[in-house]
């Protein structure tokens, strides 16, 4: 090997050993916003000497590669691949490395906010559909609708080249323009127009009140707006009075920011601990607590499988501290913090550095909370806004068509899910098709997806059954004055 190979590995050697140690005491900061709460710092250390022992077997595959290897090959390269190798070795899912691009995009994300046109996309097949349009967004503005395929942008065909294709080319800088063209359900010619993007907020939180003037609000998931803004929602909400009650959905939440979570339970649930931090050694590294007056509302929390995360740490201080009765299913179960560690390069790695334990004591890590009250929901009802197979007709068989066939029981036709799309349903979907005002054709299209979408989101509000128990409960207070746990 010549001096530049040999520099070059030496380089390698203490990126790599920075990496893996991090230095011989790294020091991981947990939380740093959470209201001025002490930094929490978990030490970990390594023996010099044993980890040189042990990546001798590394370093002298890495030198036999680079030399001996008939086919060029970048060090970099190498030394990425052994990264994301190290990670799949770990088996923990949470823990994963970002490139530049992709941690550009993790860092927009947590920002909750991006310049865009404002909609939600995913990908069907090779097709972009637009799934939803943001309220008041530039998408909306123009004319785009959820069903809308998306052809291309700025020129640039979409179709076929995947959901991040797409999202690289709709997204862009405030004030700069997209030429889109779209597909219209139901309209031959594709559409074509001039959207002008604008920086999106993400809205993680919505309200509004519900019949005997009770309070809702909904959190999706947490970003670093999401405290703000539901303690927006909340304040208003209490100025027009609450009296009756506010039911808390954290459902299909899958998480987010941690701290975030802490700054709104330090609101709600009432004085005395929110949460504990328990290192790898099994101590506690820190204790976060509130000082907040016990609310003079009754509070429903409602969960289910898919609410994870700093969803569950906010819900297992309501239920423990007595702030609230949980309604729904048992929770994820994913009680790990993770933080991210930049890496040379502008890359980063994101590490489990803790768990966090329910101020009782519980970990829920694998094993989520459970309900105060159990009321299931109906499949149909969480998955079917995902639903876009195209094209379903006569003989058509998989689970697709039992999707569809569910659906449709959903919406209290008579019918039987079998998963064959035969002359039955084909007879009901043109029933449904002659109520909706469509062309009566028997076969499910993207118009079809359209109407039948609306449907059930109007019938997943009537015939949600764990927010209307949520209800009834709030209007018969009894078990929420005596909320609480002791175990």
């Amino acid at each position: 090997m010549n001096q530049v190979d040999n520099k070059k590995l030496f380089i390698v050697l203490i990126i790599f050993i920075a990496l893996l140690l991090g230095t011989n005491l790294v020091n991981y900061l947990i939380v740093s916003n959470a209201e001025e709460e002490p930094r929490t710092i978990i030490r970990y250390e390594q023996k010099t000497h044993e980890l040189e022992e042990e990546t001798a077997l590394f370093f002298e595959a890495l030198q036999r590669i680079t030399t001996n290897y008939f086919y060029p090959v970048e060090i970099e390269d190498l030394v990425e691949g052994a990264v994301r190798g190290m990670i799949d070795i770990l088996d923990d899912p949470q823990v994963r490395f970002y490139d530049p691009e992709e941690l550009e995009e993790f860092l927009l994300d947590a920002r909750g906010s991006y310049g865009g046109i404002g909609i939600r996309i995913i990908e069907t097949g090779e097709d972009i559909v637009v799934f939803e349009v943001f309220p008041d967004s530039p998408a909306e503005r123009s004319g785009i609708a959820a069903g809308d395929i998306i052809l291309e942008a700025d020129g640039i065909t979409i179709t076929g080249e995947g959901i991040e294709r797409a999202v690289e080319l709709l997204r862009g800088p405030g004030d700069t323009t997209v030429e889109v063209t779209i597909r219209r359900p139901g309209s031959e010619e594709p559409l074509e127009m001039t959207v002008t993007r604008e920086e999106i907020q993400i809205a993680t939180v919505s309200s509004e009140r519900l019949n005997h003037d009770i309070g809702y609000i909904a959190i999706s998931n947490f970003d670093s707006n999401t405290a703000r803004v539901f303690l927006e929602h909340l304040n208003k909400l209490e100025e027009e009075g609450l009296e009756q009650g506010l039911i808390l959905d954290l459902r299909n939440n899958p998480g987010g920011l941690f701290d975030q979570a802490v700054i709104i339970a330090r609101d709600i649930v009432p004085e005395g601990e929110i949460v504990r931090l328990i290192g790898r050694d099994g101590e506690v590294e820190d204790i976060f607590t509130s000082n907040a007056e016990k609310k003079s509302y009754p509070i429903v929390a409602l969960i289910n499988e898919d609410s994870a995360s700093a969803a569950e740490l906010l819900a297992g201080a309501m239920q423990d501290r007595g702030a609230a009765l949980l309604v729904g299913q048992t929770t994820f179960g994913k009680a790990s913090v993770q933080q991210l560690e930049k890496l040379p390069g502008e890359n980063a790695i994101m590490l489990t550095v803790a768990n966090y334990f329910t101020p009782s004591g519980h970990n829920i890590d694998k094993h989520g909370i459970a309900p105060d009250y159990e009321i299931e929901m109906p499949d149909i009802l969480h998955y079917y806004r995902y639903f876009h197979p195209g094209r379903l007709e006569l003989s058509d068989y998989g689970p697709n068509v039992e999707m569809l066939q569910d659906m449709l029981i959903q919406l209290g036709y008579e019918l039987e899910s079998s998963g064959y799309f035969d002359e039955a349903t084909s007879l009901v979907l043109t029933e449904f098709q002659i109520e909706a005002d469509l062309p009566a054709s028997g076969e499910f299209n993207d118009i079809t997806w359209i109407e039948l979408r609306k449907e059930l989101d109007s019938a997943s509000r009537k015939q949600d059954e764990q927010l209307n128990f949520g209800i009834d409960l709030i209007l018969d207070s009894a078990p929420l004055n005596n909320a609480g746990r002791t175990d």
